[in-house]
């Protein structure tokens, strides 16, 4: 019996390689090794809070010495260093420094924890450091910088008492709040956050980034650039998360359980710690039918990634009657492994058709069960061939 156990969860294991291999080419395992395994390992066992102190002094020294020093006239070119003119501060507010050790590590300039004593004010009351002689820089996301740049908001933390994400608290938040939320949510939309940082079975391509990765971006990602967007269904916040780094220039996600909304919630401020950007995102608790009767704003695009059918057909209707007054782009994801709901494309098609959305374009990669249909609410040429 375990034998035989054992051959089907094999068996099981070489069917999901293959359709990894096959739906994200077979490079996609070079970026696991070198993107998420690497930067995980030497987090646990060379830089990390759990690894030896002997590794991490080891890892700081070879780090710095190979990390690239910046001159002074880059410095003060890129905003960091104060000119010669520049007055010493008095007291200076945490988000004010916030701000500048933020702006270094966009550049991948790290080495400031020793700096934020040593802060100066130029001539327009712009505030700089007065000493960068410690400053490295290093590619961005190499795990170099992912350990120079937690030192650096370790430091920040300590000196002005606040609670930064770090790279050990970011990890500890994320097992908390998983284990908050019910049993069947806690991996069900991976997210690969970058540097060896993810939730659930990031290779999968059903869903979550994996999903995002192997399918939805390409159709999504141009039609959501510096747009409004509505998510619908919104779970964990991977799908909306992913928006945002397409460059949606704002997202609102409704979720109806509140301990996944507030995991979404949580992954959206790891985004932004992890990608050093400021998104501009709301994930709200609620039923969807809150588009229906909230005033939430006017958006470009609504989207429902496997989410719009589990509302009654009429409710359904009424949602997408509503983005097509409101004038925007309409994203739903179909399932046409689902039976016993109004799910598959032909159903979705219709209700878009019925219910203000002429033209429709549908995308479906073969071997895929959940096709996007992607509906404009006034008719126009040249969107794309339908492929119903």
């Amino acid at each position: 019996m375990a034998l035989s156990e054992g051959m089907s969860t094999l068996s099981e294991t070489v069917r999901g390689v293959v359709t990894v291999a096959g739906r994200r080419g077979s490079s996609y395992f070079a970026y696991l090794a070198h993107s998420v395994v690497w930067p995980r390992a030497t987090y646990e066992l060379s830089w990390g809070p759990r690894a030896p102190a002997i590794a991490q002094g080891l890892f700081a020294a070879v780090a710095d010495w190979s990390g690239e020093q910046v001159s002074p006239e880059a410095l003060a070119a890129a905003g960091l260093l104060a000119p010669p003119d520049a007055a010493v501060t008095g007291p200076v507010a945490g988000h004010e420094v916030e701000a500048l050790m933020d702006a270094a590590h966009r550049q991948g300039i790290t080495g400031l924890d020793r700096a934020f004593s040593r802060l100066k004010r130029g001539a327009h009351g712009t505030l700089h450091f007065a000493d960068l002689s410690d400053a490295r820089r290093y590619p961005p996301g190499s795990v170099r910088f992912l350990a120079a740049r937690d030192r650096d908001r370790l430091a920040f933390n300590a000196r002005f008492g606040t609670d930064l994400l770090t790279e050990a608290t970011a990890r500890r938040a994320i097992t908390e709040r998983k284990e908050a939320v019910p049993e069947g949510y806690r991996n069900y939309a991976p997210i690969d956050f970058g540097g060896g940082l993810t939730v659930g079975q990031i290779a999968s391509t059903d869903s979550g980034t994996g999903r995002w990765d192997f399918f939805n971006g390409d159709v999504v990602a141009p039609l959501v650039h510096g747009k409004r967007v509505l998510d619908l269904g919104s779970n964990n916040g991977s799908l909306p998360l992913m928006m945002l780094r397409a460059g949606a220039a704002r997202v609102v996600g409704i979720e109806g359980t509140p301990a996944i909304a507030e995991f979404a919630r949580l992954n959206a401020r790891i985004l932004a710690w992890r990608d050093i950007c400021r998104y501009d995102v709301e994930i709200l608790t609620g039923d969807m039918r809150m588009f229906l009767s909230d005033d939430l704003g006017p958006f470009d695009v609504v989207t429902a990634f496997c989410s719009l059918y589990y509302l009654p057909e009429a409710d359904m209707a009424r949602v997408i009657g509503k983005a097509a007054a409101m004038g925007a782009v309409l994203i739903l994801q179909a399932n046409d492994a689902i039976d016993n709901l109004p799910a598959k494309r032909g159903d979705l098609h219709r209700l878009m058709r019925d219910n203000g959305y002429p033209d429709i374009t549908v995308y479906a990669p073969p071997g895929f069960s959940r096709p996007l249909l992607v509906g404009w609410p006034t008719q126009g040429p040249g969107r794309g061939a339908d492929v119903l």
